[in-house]
This record gives structure tokens, sequence and C-alpha cells, in this order.
């Protein structure tokens, strides 16, 4: 079902809701391996929750160490609909602009809004979306 070529992260599994697994994962900032880390950033590990599917039909228990699991090609997905579309969106709308209006200030608003409007877009079709960016949860061994 999975691709070998997959991002994992570990995690506790926190509640279960018939399918869907919520696991508790821990998120460090790249200053975590560094021997400065308490000087600089106390504070640099939070918590967050993600819901995920089964891998292969496993059944889990509160409190379980798991792997998340996301297919590579997920990801990158998800890097398109976020970072690049919207550059792209932003690029097209501020150069298309400026050839009509002529006005820095106008193409920069028109840019803006066309962004935003890209965002409200996505938004709406945030269920397509997280249904094809499904996490997975599989035991370790």
């Amino acid at each position: 079902m999975i691709e070998e070529n997959t991002i994992c992260k570990e995690g506790i599994v926190h509640a279960i809701n018939g399918d869907d697994i919520e696991v508790e994962i821990t998120i460090s900032s790249a200053c975590s391996g560094c021997h400065a880390k308490n000087i600089c950033l106390p504070n640099d590990h939070k918590q967050e929750f993600v819901t995920a599917k089964a891998l292969y039909h496993e059944s889990f228990e509160i409190g379980e160490r798991v792997g998340l699991v996301l297919k590579n090609s997920a990801g990158q997905k998800a890097v398109i609909i976020a970072y690049l579309l919207p550059l792209i969106v932003l690029l097209i709308a501020l150069f298309g602009s400026y050839a009509i209006f002529k006005n820095e200030l106008v193409s920069v608003i028109v840019s803006i809004v066309f962004v935003v409007v890209y965002y409200l877009i996505l938004k709406h079709f945030r269920k397509k979306i997280d249904e094809s960016l499904t996490f997975f949860v599989k035991k370790l061994l």
C-alpha cells in the first residue's frame, strides 16, 4: 500500500476514534542537536496531534509508541500546493497587473488579493486535499 520512500516520525497514540487514530508527535527546532540549545531556545519542542489511518489494519492502544508515515509523493504535493503554486499565482498576478495598470502599488495589491483568493479556494477544497494527503500509522518493531 505504501511505497518504501516514506516520511516517518515517531509518536504516541493519543486517541482512537473508529478508523481514525490521533497521534501525538513532538516537533523540535533545527537547534535541538546543538550543544547551546538551552541558552538560545529553552522551549524548542512543541507537541502536535495528527489524525492518521492504520497502515495494515493493525489494532493500536492508547499510549502505544507508533510510526507516522506519509508518502514522499504526498509530501511533495503538499509543498507544491502550499508554496510553489501561490508563488506562481503571486508572480503572474504581479506582472500581469503591472502590464495592465502600469502602477506598482496597484500591482502589489492585486497580487496579494489573488494569493488570498488562492488560499480561500484551498480552504474550500480542504477535505478533498486532506483525503489525498493521508497519514498512516504503523507499529514500530
